[in-house]
């Protein structure tokens, strides 16, 4: 309360400190709210990740070659090539990530490899 009185009866400059600091403390809720309200969705067809401040990023099913299960950290890395980058990464803080990415192993094509915690697999 009183640094709030100490910026009204301040100088002017003391008022774009107000903003700053409210512009940073509204960036940090805006974070937080996209963190937390993030969607994976996986259909029949596609798998979409949904947020509320960044475009939806989605990849075909049917275009998976590779599901990666990073062995550091929760999460899938879906790779349309299996030597190049993740073309989608789901990453951690997810509610159910086990039940994920059962879903999502499932729903790859038979001939995706299923790599990571050390050894690679196929899980069926």
């Amino acid at each position: 309360m009183i640094s709030v009185l100490e910026y009204v009866e301040g100088p002017a400059e003391e008022w774009s400190g107000v903003a700053v600091d409210s512009s940073i403390a509204g960036l940090l809720v805006l974070v937080c709210v996209d963190k937390f309200q993030r969607t994976i969705l996986v259909g029949e067809k596609e798998i979409r990740e949904t947020r509320p401040l960044w475009r939806d990023r989605s990849l075909q099913i049917s275009e998976i070659r590779r599901v990666h299960v990073p062995t550091t950290q929760d999460g899938l890395w879906l790779y349309t090539d299996p030597d190049g980058n993740p073309a989608l990464m789901i990453g951690g803080g997810l509610e159910a990530p086990e039940k994920l990415e059962e879903l999502v192993i499932q729903s790859v094509p038979a001939a995706a490899k299923i790599t990571g915690l050390g050894q690679e697999e196929r899980m069926s």
